[in-house]
């Protein structure tokens, strides 16, 4: 689970890696919406930054989604951004974790 007020995360119970040596990083979506007392300046900054690092994102009026993010990158912009932005993200596995 990741606690974004402390940006840090526990948890994790799973193989870093597959049987044959190839990464499994947890990865998805990851919104941002402005402030309620920001603009939306930070948002194309945002925009900016996952464009240069190869992500595809969705851009409505109020809020940005950024498609098949790592987990990495997330932290870099929850670290980055997330005093201008609130940031939601949604990650998973594929294959699921099975316990």
């Amino acid at each position: 689970m990741y606690d974004c007020l402390q940006d840090s995360y526990t948890d994790f119970s799973f193989a870093i890696f597959d049987a044959v040596g190839r990464p499994r990083p947890l990865c998805g979506s990851l919104s941002a919406t402005p402030l309620p007392s920001g603009d939306d300046s930070a948002l194309h900054d945002l925009a900016a930054f996952a464009r240069d690092q190869g992500y595809d994102i969705d851009r409505g009026e109020q809020q940005l989604t950024v498609r098949d993010i790592s987990l990495a990158d997330a932290l870099a912009i929850n670290t980055r951004f997330g005093g201008e932005l609130i940031i939601s993200c949604d990650l998973r596995r594929d294959p699921p974790v099975r316990f």
